[in-house]
């Protein structure tokens, strides 16, 4: 627990937000392709106020793994990356089990084996890509774990920088100057590959580790909500293809991401109250598994043939999506009960 954090459930609580909103970005976009008109729209400005999910995942793996103490390479390889692994073939194996069941299959262990085979080799369900990088980052886990248990905070804070002017600033500028000597050089150094979740994984961990100042904290919140000013509007403010404001490691996006997470440590997770904070770490402790369960209730939704089309666009996002959450919620802690395994699968 970071010295001076009253409150050390608040990244459970900020976690079972992120995952929430993660629900919310994968509906808005699953659903553009068929959208046109007005519902479109509504659709794409959900995406963008909930795009900043993705790299707080990232924040959020990484303050819990970095706190651990797993600084060997046996025991990250043992206790998070190989764990990593088996949760991408079981969920991928799922899903395609489920798809196959409810296409109208039949289940055999034939199938089954299929199907671990298939997302052993990387045919997973669309939401599981999130595991590929986060098994990356577990395998270097050792050296970024040696990192900053011995930089100071000086040092971290300078490697952050570096992370997100490299992974986030200069993507962006030179998608603005194609042919300038910067992008060239980037474009062959691909520096912008290796740091981006890497910023992120050490990011979250920064801000939980630390207590920060007066003047950095409300300076964050105002590059969140710039941020999040420059993910809805920043085609139209400053040009550009507006993917590159939807990016997961787009700066505005980023900066958003870490906005929240101060808010949440600071702001809204101060309740002294015992039982409050085991129910909100009790909750955040397998919320990451109702974001792994949640499409099997999709594709459930769409064999009984109920759409986000069935509600207002403006309401069924967040509506579906809160569904979704409290339908996975039940089985996510079941699943995480389960002697042994049940924490890595969730």
């Amino acid at each position: 627990m970071a010295k001076g954090d009253r409150n050390p459930g608040w990244p459970g609580f900020f976690r079972a937000f992120t995952v929430l909103c993660a629900i919310m970005l994968l509906l808005a976009q699953g659903n553009q392709q068929g959208a046109s008109g007005g519902a479109w729209q509504v659709l794409r400005v959900y995406e963008g106020l909930t795009i900043w999910s993705i790299p707080a995942l990232f924040m959020l793996w990484g303050m819990s793994a970095l706190e651990e103490g797993k600084q060997t390479v046996s025991s990250a390889l043992l206790a998070l990356a190989l764990p990593a692994f088996c949760t991408l073939v079981f969920w991928g194996a799922v899903y395609a089990v489920a798809a196959h069941l409810l296409g109208g299959g039949a289940l055999s262990w034939a199938g089954i084996w299929s199907a671990l085979v298939s997302a052993a080799r990387g045919n997973t369900y669309i939401h599981l890509w999130v595991l590929y990088p986060l098994i990356g980052l577990y395998l270097i886990h050792p050296v970024i774990h040696r990192f900053v248990s011995g930089a100071g905070r000086g040092e971290v804070r300078y490697f952050l920088i570096l992370c997100f002017l490299f992974a986030c600033v200069l993507p962006l500028w030179t998608s603005f100057y194609p042919q300038s000597a910067l992008a060239l050089l980037l474009e062959r150094l691909q520096i912008h590959l290796v740091l981006g979740w890497v910023g992120c994984y050490v990011g979250g961990w920064y801000l939980r580790r630390y207590t920060i100042g007066r003047v950095t904290e409300f300076a964050l919140y105002i590059l969140g909500v710039l941020g999040l000013v420059l993910t809805l509007m920043g085609q139209r403010l400053l040009g550009g293809d507006d993917a590159l404001w939807y990016g997961s490691m787009a700066p505005n996006v980023v900066l958003t991401a870490a906005g929240l997470c101060t808010l949440f440590r600071y702001v809204l997770g101060v309740s002294e109250e015992r039982s409050r904070r085991r129910s909100v770490y009790a909750l955040g402790s397998f919320s990451v598994g109702v974001y792994l369960i949640h499409q099997l209730w999709v594709l459930v939704f769409q064999r009984l043939g109920v759409t986000l089309g069935a509600v207002p666009t403006v309401v069924s996002v967040p509506l579906f999506a809160l569904v979704l959450f409290l339908l996975s919620a039940p089985f996510a802690w079941l699943f995480s009960r389960i002697p042994g395994i049940g924490r890595y699968l969730t």
